[in-house]
């Protein structure tokens, strides 16, 4: 049996924070070959309970899930789990749900018809692939609050790619779109959103869409290259750029100049539709560089119940904010801090309770969800042994003289 468990994120984004609540209930299977295990995706959703997980081993899944429960639904393998023929792939009517590693296709029927249809809040999808389908929206979000769609690949459907409506506050980030046959990502009525590091190409109506009175939605980092009819367009109030160092988006149709050589336009980008521009255009496209490994100071030696401080520090080669993901060694908990600004060095204390050997551990991740590598550092914890004089002297008698040892037994 496989035994799975994940730790969400806190906060993703600059200025949006979103806390996914994580499940800790019982793992339910489906497929492989485990005593009990389902066949069906849909049967083990409909005998979960808020709080399950249910783990998918790879294969071939039946379509038109629903998902009305509070659970984790996580795939083997992002390739070869495969969700297929159907009009929707999964429907989610329930807060809190987790989706990752999945592929759908062979999916859609008419415009509303989607690989993943979203009416509820505080959701995580992640690392779906949603490719060849027929005329359907890769992911929907409707009436919608607080979710995050990150590390999807949609490609080769026959609609919208990410589709909001009347859907406020919502991460979307670091997802791949390319050729399809309407938006990449098409926001509607839908404010307060946050839309960053997403690359759409070759999507037949236009890259990024921003209509019917969507207002302070905030757009940057994004890739918009060789769009059909536009890269983008937006007739509502948006901000189209993380300001200066730090930029806007990457627009392939983009003529201005880089005199000083920073990574940015020296003109700012006209969006279509309104009186939107990104002022900060970039010169590349956007292609987020990991942090660098966290630097872990503090003592290596100590005594149980007392203490100690540790000093963490790592810079991000971007410049984004960070999180810092520490395991003191001592419980299965990997504690999270931040956001911290790139290079700002934090202190925390602990204290071990327990005589042992420890690893603190430390990685860091960015705004992008890209991670660092793990930083280690080994504390030994001794049993604080206090000395006695008698208990020593008299092994020092029974040692030297037995005879103690033989009078002893009569006493």
């Amino acid at each position: 049996m496989f035994v799975f468990s994940t730790i969400s994120p806190i906060s993703i984004g600059y200025n949006l924070k979103i806390s996914i609540k994580q499940n800790n209930g019982t793992t339910l299977y489906v497929g492989g070959d485990g005593p009990g295990n389902y066949t069906n995706i849909q049967d083990a959703i409909d005998d979960s309970s808020d709080g399950d997980t249910i783990f998918v081993y790879s294969g071939i899944y039946p379509a038109d899930i629903i998902i009305d429960k509070s659970i984790s639904l996580i795939g083997e393998n992002q390739e070869n789990t495969i969700i297929e023929w159907g009009d929707d792939g999964i429907s989610i009517y329930a807060d809190g749900v987790i989706i990752t590693k999945f592929t759908i296709q062979k999916c859609g029927g008419f415009w509303h018809r989607c690989g993943i249809y979203i009416s509820s809040d505080y959701n995580k999808i992640t690392k779906v692939s949603i490719i060849n389908n027929g005329v359907l929206n890769g992911i929907f979000l409707e009436d919608a609050f607080g979710n995050i769609i990150s590390e999807n690949t949609i490609k080769n459907n026959n609609y919208h790619g990410i589709r909001l409506q009347y859907s406020s506050y919502n991460i979307i980030a670091d997802n791949k779109i390319s050729n399809l046959a309407a938006y990449g990502i098409v926001l509607s009525n839908s404010n307060n959103n946050e839309v960053y590091s997403n690359t759409a190409s070759q999507c037949d109506w236009g890259g990024i869409s921003v209509v019917s009175e969507c207002n302070y939605n905030k757009l940057y980092h994004n890739n918009l290259i060789d769009n059909y009819i536009s890269n983008g367009n937006d007739d509502g109030i948006s901000l189209w750029d993380d300001g200066y160092p730090s930029g806007g988006n990457f627009w392939s149709d983009y003529i201005g100049y880089d005199n000083n050589s920073d990574g940015i336009g020296d003109t700012s980008y006209k969006i279509p539709g309104g009186d939107n521009e990104d002022r900060y255009p970039l010169i590349s496209p956007w292609n987020n560089t990991p942090p660098d490994a966290p630097k872990i100071n503090g003592p290596a030696h100590g005594k149980m119940g007392v203490s100690y401080d540790y000093t963490f520090n790592a810079t991000d080669p971007d410049r984004d904010d960070i999180w810092y993901h520490i395991s003191w060694g001592d419980k299965e908990i990997i504690h999270i801090y931040g956001p911290y600004h790139s290079g700002e060095e934090i202190t925390l204390f602990y204290t071990w309770s327990e005589k042992g050997i420890y690893n603190i551990s430390c990685w860091v991740r960015d705004i992008c969800n890209e991670v660092s590598n793990t930083t280690t550092l080994e504390v030994k914890m001794p049993r604080d042994k206090k000395f006695n004089f008698y208990i020593i002297f008299f092994n020092w008698l029974v040692e030297h003289f037995p005879i103690f040892e033989k009078i002893l037994k009569y006493i």
